[in-house]
């Protein structure tokens, strides 16, 4: 008796709206970009903040003309650093004068530091099945059936995953930490996470689940 590999892999993903989920953004802030422009009165208080936009792409999917909707908490000036962040991005595939709801979050470690724990990514790429396949230790029938992976790693430009290391591996020991760190190439994330946080100069986890079963081999 072998085993195969019938569950690939599970990813912690929050669906955000259906205008921000079909946004395809090619330029966007970075941690450091927002960083830079965190209100000062908010710096001051610890606080952090969300803001809805609303803009008007040009020719080139630039976002022009851009207003805010709301703002939490107002008073600390989240509405205009969202606006400063919003002129440099950029999507695909929008025609000119096309409206275009933009949601920012502004978290509180921003305020301190200039790198952030993205909380819900939205993934781009991710590895095959045959990928998953063949880096899956072989083992048999008496081995876990069930695995879980975390990796952590920092988002690049094109949100790519790089310094990738292994937070959690269950069972330790069987192989499936370095397996899956083999694998992080083959992720990658949206410049912008579900709840409209920059993902590049943040960190991000990678939660992955094997699920092994059983298979009775035929025999002639």
């Amino acid at each position: 008796m072998s085993r195969k590999l019938a569950f690939l892999v599970t990813l912690a993903t929050a669906a955000g709206g259906a205008a921000r989920a079909e946004t395809n953004w090619i330029a966007a802030p970075t941690a450091q970009q927002m960083a830079a422009v965190f209100p000062e009165k908010a710096r001051a208080a610890g606080v952090g903040g969300g803001v809805e936009l609303v803009c008007t792409s040009n020719r080139s999917g630039e976002m022009t003309d851009c207003d805010v909707l709301g703002e939490t908490p107002r008073g600390y000036g989240f509405g205009a650093a969202a606006r400063k962040l919003a002129h440099g991005m950029r999507a695909e595939g929008l025609r000119k004068d096309t409206e275009v709801r933009v949601s920012m979050s502004f978290p509180a470690e921003l305020a301190r530091a200039t790198s952030h724990n993205v909380k819900t990514p939205r993934w781009t790429a991710l590895p095959s099945v045959e990928d998953m396949q063949a880096a899956a230790p072989k083992g048999d029938a008496g081995g876990p059936n069930n695995i879980r992976v975390t990796l952590v790693c920092e988002v690049q430009a094109g949100g790519v995953l790089t310094g990738c290391v292994v937070d959690r591996e269950e069972p330790a020991g069987q192989g499936f930490g370095p397996a899956i760190l083999a694998l992080a190439p083959k992720f990658r994330v949206a410049l912008m996470s579900a709840e409209g946080m920059p993902t590049v100069g943040g960190k991000v986890r990678v939660p992955v689940r094997f699920d092994l079963k059983p298979v009775q081999q035929a025999t002639n």
